[in-house]
């Protein structure tokens, strides 16, 4: 419900309950209730995703950043989509976008130990990801190409942490509330052997915008 709601937010001009109502009824569930909406909504005002005034509703700061992560996940799979079923244009591919992927993923290669930051496993390069630590849609041009934006992560971490699952501030992991009543074994509080100054804006970043402490 709560991502309905929020990706109802790209094409309404005016968000009253009414219109959400009306837009996640047409495009997503037509068995939806008005309480249900409402109940949503107030939850998403609670956590700062969602402001109301007079009748009206609006992205916070951190609402409009998830909405531009769902954006960025779309896309991904359009291109993918693109790629694979589009044989004119075979050479479309998502490196060209972002051009400066391969050699942050180069850096990593060559000046990093081959484990994952947040779990320290040891891992095989096919199993370890070039993590962004700020959004890379946030990011300015030098901070795209600025080596301590990326560090290796596994699948799973990165999944967690780009969602606001997990998040690393002064050097210690912090760990949702959300994730108690899952079987993942993170430590709140543990040290990350490789935070670095360097890198610490970025993750400051994250933390204060991106973490969901108590979701």
């Amino acid at each position: 419900m709560n991502n309905y709601i929020i990706n109802s937010f790209i094409l309404q001009e005016q968000y009253s309950l009414i219109d959400i109502y009306n837009y996640i009824k047409i495009r997503y569930n037509n068995l939806v209730e008005k309480n249900d909406i409402n109940t949503a909504l107030i939850k998403l005002i609670k956590n700062n995703i969602i402001c109301f005034q007079n009748k009206y509703y609006t992205l916070s700061n951190e609402g409009n950043i998830i909405l531009n992560d769902h954006k960025y996940y779309y896309s991904k799979i359009i291109i993918n989509f693109y790629k694979k079923y589009n044989k004119i244009h075979k050479k479309y591919e998502l490196k060209e976008i972002r051009k400066e992927q391969q050699l942050l993923r180069n850096y990593l290669t060559t000046n990093k130990q081959h484990m994952c930051i947040i779990c320290d496993k040891k891992l095989p390069l096919c199993l370890l990801e070039t993590a962004h630590l700020k959004p890379r849609y946030k990011l300015n041009n030098i901070e795209k190409n600025d080596t301590n934006i990326v560090e290796f992560m596994c699948r799973y971490c990165h999944n967690l942490y780009d969602n606001g699952f997990l998040a690393i501030c002064k050097g210690v992991l912090q760990v949702s509330n959300s994730l108690i009543q899952y079987d993942l074994y993170y430590k709140k509080n543990k040290l990350i052997k490789h935070y670095n100054l360097q890198n610490e804006k970025y993750f400051i970043y994250h933390h204060d915008y991106i973490f969901k402490k108590n979701v």
